[in-house]
């Protein structure tokens, strides 16, 4: 039946013979996004309500019910506003119903594009039941998926050069247009691509000519001539290259004409300014050319508007030396008088943030290298002209060296240090080189960025510090080095003494050392040097520093201890063996070392601080004299010592000791004879020269069973005396030291039986010499 299938002129007037290659709408893509956001198929769901269908041979119709169509038209999209409130639909449902008001042919068009992809792209597309599924009427579905299956199918990129064509035209980018259409199968019965593709066609033959014709006229050195038809071929073809290149080269402006465009590099990428001038609503179409590009590759043209008579193009390539044509534009698009040309520019940004410092000898420069950049270039210049430097090198250490493009996606900092330099003014100057991806030779160089330095002079270092202990106490300081400098003698913060030659600024240096005399040393350090006296107790590390203007260099350092001395050295024998020696310890000193002295030895010993305080101390020796001294031992190995108290010392005389007993007489016959006193003398050493005490025994008796012993010697009868030379007479005699000496006991004079007895020693050498005495029941008489 007539009608029923594509191939027929059918129901409105602007039916189609077959299905369209092509949308032939202005802003497809922008249309396509819009749809896709909404979550549509197609735009055919948008106004079919659930469960309706799509009716699309004879016009666009909407089916809800047996016998119930409703025609699609800009009225109906709009209100259908109300069901689909959602912002992408009402934006959806407006554009549409513009484009249904401007084009009757162009919606249905548009739904039939979409439908035949989506049938070709599905893998049961050639099934009615395929297109009853996308919501096409069953009555149609069959005639569809015919046509669809007959339309020559198109891949990604002819489906591209398909949607975007239109536009290309209406912006008369009549050589983009060319290449879209060059991609398209045969138009076919689909009649309005044919038109278009046809005056196309004309078009371009038009440009060509106008081309041929001004080519000629440059070959007869006419470039007036030339301009003009390069004008017309861009007229004709504004996306021409060859048409915009030979308008650049030919075209002259007369006195009258605008200034021309300026453009200059700024931070993500190049300002176009136009020239003062009423322009009035002038569109214009902006287009980059690029130096060492084919000619005949397409233009690039620069996105947006000027505003304020300002553009910025951020599309151009990093390196890339580039130029900039401004077309005037009619209302309808095409190119209307001569155009306004910049001059040539590469885009090369310079670096930013330069800065450089200086030190002893040296200068160290830094920048911020643009993301894109080959490879930074610095020159050195100084009084004696130019300095040679190492290539610098990146701040955070990254190895580039030929690397081919040099560009790491972010700007980079980087770092130049240049050595040996004589004091003077300087100039670093720093440029970076751009070389394009594929590209070879030397690329392109920046504006150099100029950064001025001075090398200031700076003190000779201190070589070497010696600390040198004086007898009559202090310490004496004598550096080497620092000519022409001041040399002071400072003490840092714990942990914060600077490295040996560490430059630094003398505002900032510690005040000199209070103790030390004046503190310094003087200019180039010569002569005795300085004595200083460090507080007693101090740990101090004593650095010096030559100074000179506002700098100064560390120098060596030495580490200076006034240990507290001993205190309070007490001695006491505790056994004839052991001895308790007691002191008051010395500060926050951690071990005290010492040395004993007796019988013509030495012997050294060592306490610490935590064992003394808990335990004391002790030291085994003989019962012979002997001497003590102790001092404070040094915290550090490395600690000259600068007190000047002297060791501690302490003396104990020998353990002279006295020994008696009561020896029963000789017994004869029943009855014993009067008992015998012995008291024996024990002087270890040459104690038994010295001056020993009496001895005095003593008897008393109360009249009890128990007498009480005698209290002291005047506290009962004497009954028996030696003198303390006769003591001393019996110990010289042996040559051992041990001596005994007996007397009788004098019972005359004894009180009354029972008696106990007790001997003393008596004089003034008495608290000497210790006593022994023998067991108590030995010493009383019944």
């Amino acid at each position: 039946m007539a009608g029923s299938e594509f191939g027929h002129a059918i129901g409105l007037p602007h039916a189609l013979l077959g299905l369209p290659l092509s949308p032939l709408v202005g802003a497809y893509g922008e249309l396509l996004a819009a749809q896709q956001t909404v979550g549509l198929r197609h735009l055919g769901e948008l106004w079919v309500p659930p469960g309706g269908r799509l009716r699309v041979l004879d016009g666009i119709f909407a089916v809800t019910g047996t016998g119930r169509r409703r025609h699609v038209g800009a009225g109906v999209l709009r209100s259908l506003r109300r069901d689909r409130p959602e912002p992408g639909a009402v934006w959806l449902l407006e554009r549409l119903a513009a484009i249904q008001e401007e084009d009757p042919a162009a919606l249905r068009r548009i739904l039939l594009y979409q439908l035949t992809h989506l049938l070709q792209d599905h893998p049961e597309g050639r099934l009615p039941a395929t297109a009853a599924g996308l919501g096409v009427d069953p009555a149609e579905a069959g005639a569809l998926v015919r046509a669809a299956a007959r339309r020559a199918p198109l891949d990604a990129g002819q489906r591209a050069a398909a949607e975007g064509l239109l536009d290309d035209v209406r912006e008369h980018r009549i050589r983009s247009a060319a290449r879209r259409a060059a991609l398209l199968p045969p138009a076919g019965e689909d009649r309005p691509l044919a038109d278009l593709l046809a005056g196309l066609a004309a078009r371009v033959t038009a440009a060509d000519t106008e081309l041929a014709v001004a080519r000629r006229a440059e070959e007869q050195e006419d470039p007036e001539r030339a301009a003009l038809h390069y004008e017309e071929a861009a007229a004709l073809a504004g996306d021409c290259p060859r048409a915009v290149r030979g308008l650049v080269r030919t075209y002259r402006p007369d006195p009258g004409d605008p200034a021309p465009m300026v453009s200059s590099l700024v931070p993500g990428g190049v300002e176009l300014r136009w020239p003062s001038g009423d322009f009035g609503d002038t569109r214009w179409r902006v287009v980059r050319l690029t130096r060492g590009e084919p000619a005949g590759a397409p233009l690039a043209e620069v996105p947006g508007r000027p505003a304020g008579g300002v553009l910025v193009d951020r599309g151009a390539g990093i390196g890339e030396e580039i130029r900039h044509v401004a077309l005037p534009l009619r209302a309808d698009g095409t190119v209307d008088g001569p155009p306004l040309v910049a001059a040539p520019l590469s885009v090369a940004p310079a670096v930013t943030q330069a800065a450089a410092v200086d030190g002893n000898g040296w200068i160290e420069a830094s920048w911020t290298a643009p993301a894109g950049a080959s490879r930074c270039e610095a020159t050195l210049t100084g009084p004696q002209g130019r300095v040679p430097v190492s290539p610098a090198a990146r701040a955070d250490g990254a190895d580039r060296e030929n690397r081919a493009d040099g560009a790491d996606g972010a700007d980079r900092r980087e770092t130049l240090r240049a050595e040996g330099l004589p004091p003077g003014t300087y100039e670093l100057a720093v440029r970076a080189r751009y070389v394009p991806a594929g590209r070879t030779g030397h690329g392109t160089l920046s504006a150099a960025v100029t950064v001025p330095v001075t090398v200031h002079a700076w003190p000779q270092p201190v070589l070497t510090l010696t600390a040198l202990a004086r007898e009559a106490g202090g310490v004496e300081f004598r550096p080497t080095g620092g000519d022409g400098a001041e040399v002071r003698l400072v003490e840092w913060p714990a942990g914060a003494a600077p490295a040996e030659r560490a430059e630094l600024a003398a505002a900032e240096l510690p005040p000199p050392l209070d103790w030390a005399g004046p503190g310094r040393t003087g200019p180039g350090g010569s002569g005795p040097g300085s004595v200083g006296h460090p507080p007693p107790g101090s740990l101090t590390t004593v650095c010096s520093v030559s100074v000179l203007g506002a700098r100064a260099l560390a120098g060596p350092c030495v580490l200076v201890e006034a240990p507290l001395p001993v205190a309070g050295l007490a001695l006491r024998r505790a056994a004839p063996d052991l001895v308790e020696v007691g002191f008051d310890w010395p500060g926050t000193a951690g071990t005290v070392t010492g040395a004993v002295t007796q019988d013509g030895r030495r012997t050294e010993f060592a306490v610490a601080r935590s064992v003394f305080l808990r335990e004391g101390l002790r030291l085994r020796v003989t019962p012979a004299a002997l001497s003590v001294e102790a001092h404070a031992a040094p915290r550090s190995v490395r600690s000259v010592l600068a007190s000047a108290g002297g060791d501690a010392r302490a003396a104990l005389p020998a353990d002279v000791a006295i020994a008696y007993e009561l020896v029963p007489g000789a017994r004869r016959g029943l009855r014993r004879g009067p008992a015998v006193l012995r008291v024996t003398v024990r002087a270890p050493g040459g104690a038994a020269g010295q001056d020993l005490p009496g001895f005095v025994l003593v008897a008393r008796g109360d009249g009890g069973r128990n007498p009480r012993r005698p209290d002291g010697p005047s506290g009962g009868t004497a009954v028996c005396r030696v003198t303390g030379a006769e003591l001393a007479a019996a110990a010289a005699g042996t040559g051992t030291g041990t001596g005994t000496v007996e007397r009788p006991v004098d019972t005359a004079v004894a009180p009354g039986r029972p008696y106990a007895l007790r001997g003393f020693l008596i004089g003034g050498a008495a608290a000497s010499v210790r006593l022994e005495e023998p067991p108590l029941l030995s010493l009383v008489v019944r």
